[in-house]
């Protein structure tokens, strides 16, 4: 009988501060996951977008770049043509 006396009067204070210990650490651990866990998933959220946007980005310079390179050849063909009217057109005046 003396033996559960013990472990009667051990086990009230251990459960006591089992519990304590539950409320001043394990609760505010759990609600630092929490946050934790909605901070990581909206910087991957914020990290999708970005990476969309920046594949958008891409897509664009690369029409842009086309576009570009196209422009630069019809500028050259009207500048070739238009030298080579110069060029005829002092040739008429040279006679």
């Amino acid at each position: 009988m003396d033996w559960l006396v013990i472990v009667s009067s051990i086990s009230g204070p251990l459960l006591v501060l089992g519990a304590v210990f539950n409320f001043s650490v394990i609760k505010p651990l759990n609600v630092a996951i929490i946050g934790l866990n909605a901070a990581i998933t909206a910087m991957r959220k914020e990290l999708h977008d970005e990476t969309e946007k920046r594949h958008a980005i891409a897509e664009r310079l690369a029409r842009v770049e086309t576009s570009a390179a196209s422009a630069h050849h019809r500028i050259s063909e009207v500048d070739e043509r238009l030298q080579k009217h110069e060029h005829d057109g002092c040739k008429k005046y040279d006679k």
